[in-house]
C-alpha cells in the first residue's frame, strides 16, 4: 500500500477510556435511583444518538448541555422518569473520574510513520474540548491537521470531515488511507470519499467484513511498508 499520508481516527483507535463511560454512566445512574446496565446503556444508546439533532459545529459552552441532554434522553428511553438534572449529574460524576491513555503502539508507530516523511491528520467525531485531551496526552505534535466534527461542522460518516482533511493535506483521496476502529463511521464513511480504508480492530469486535483488517498500529505499520 503505497501512500503519502493517513487520517487516523482518535477514540478506539488512539486513545481509550479509564474507567470505561458505560461503567461510570451506570455507577452514576444508580446513585440517583436508576438501575442500568452496560447491556441496557448500548441497547439504546445508538438509536438515542440519531434521534437527537446536533447542530454543528458546537462551542465549548454548549458541550456540556449536550451531553446532559443526551444522558437525560438515555434514561427516558430505558423507561425512567428523568430530568436534565439527572443528566447533568452523570455528566459531571464521569467527567470528573475519566481519564485516557494511549495504546501501547500509538507513540513508536506514530514517530515512525513521521520519520518516514508522511502527512496525518486526526479525524474524530469529538466535541471541541477534546483538542486539550489531545494535546495533555501529546499527540498534536505528530498531526498536521486535527479536525474535530465538532468545530469544522460535519462529522463521520459523512464524506465532508474526511474532504475537509484532504484540503488541509493538500493531497488527493488516492494518496492517503484512513484508520479506525468503526466500521460504519471511518470505513464506510472514508469510502464515500473515495478514500481507501483500514479497519483496526483491537478486540476482534468484528468477525466478518469487507475490508482491509488489522489488530493493531504496528500491523497497519506493516501493511503499509514503514518501518522505524
Amino acid at each position: 500500500m503505497d501512500v503519502d499520508g493517513i487520517l487516523l481516527d482518535l477514540g478506539g483507535t488512539l486513545i481509550w477510556p479509564e474507567p470505561a463511560a458505560e461503567m461510570l454512566f451506570c455507577e452514576a445512574s444508580q446513585l440517583i435511583g436508576f438501575q442500568v446496565t452496560p447491556i441496557d446503556l448500548l441497547r439504546v444508546s445508538a438509536e438515542v444518538d440519531q434521534q437527537i439533532y446536533v447542530p454543528l459545529p458546537i462551542s465549548r459552552n454548549q458541550e456540556a448541555d449536550f451531553f446532559a441532554y443526551g444522558n437525560m434522553m438515555v434514561l427516558r428511553k430505558l423507561g425512567f422518569e428523568a430530568t436534565l438534572s439527572h443528566g447533568w449529574f452523570i455528566y459531571h460524576y464521569a467527567a470528573d473520574r475519566i481519564h485516557y491513555h494511549k495504546f501501547y503502539d500509538v507513540d513508536i508507530v506514530l514517530s515512525s510513520l513521521r520519520t518516514a516523511g508522511l502527512c496525518l491528520a486526526l479525524v474524530s467525531n469529538a466535541v471541541p474540548s477534546t483538542r486539550d485531551r489531545i494535546r495533555n496526552l501529546g499527540l498534536e505534535p505528530y498531526f498536521d491537521a486535527i479536525l474535530l466534527s465538532g468545530e469544522v461542522g460535519f462529522e463521520k460518516p459523512g464524506p465532508e470531515i474526511f474532504l475537509e482533511a484532504l484540503e488541509e493535506l493538500n493531497m488527493v483521496p488516492t494518496e492517503v488511507v484512513h484508520v479506525g476502529d468503526n466500521y460504519t463511521s471511518d470505513v464506510r464513511g472514508a469510502q464515500k470519499a473515495g478514500i481507501p480504508a483500514v479497519l483496526l480492530d483491537r478486540t476482534g469486535r468484528y468477525l466478518d467484513v469487507d475490508c482491509i483488517t488489522v489488530r493493531n498500529l504496528t500491523e497497519f505499520q506493516e501493511l503499509i511498508h514503514i518501518q522505524k
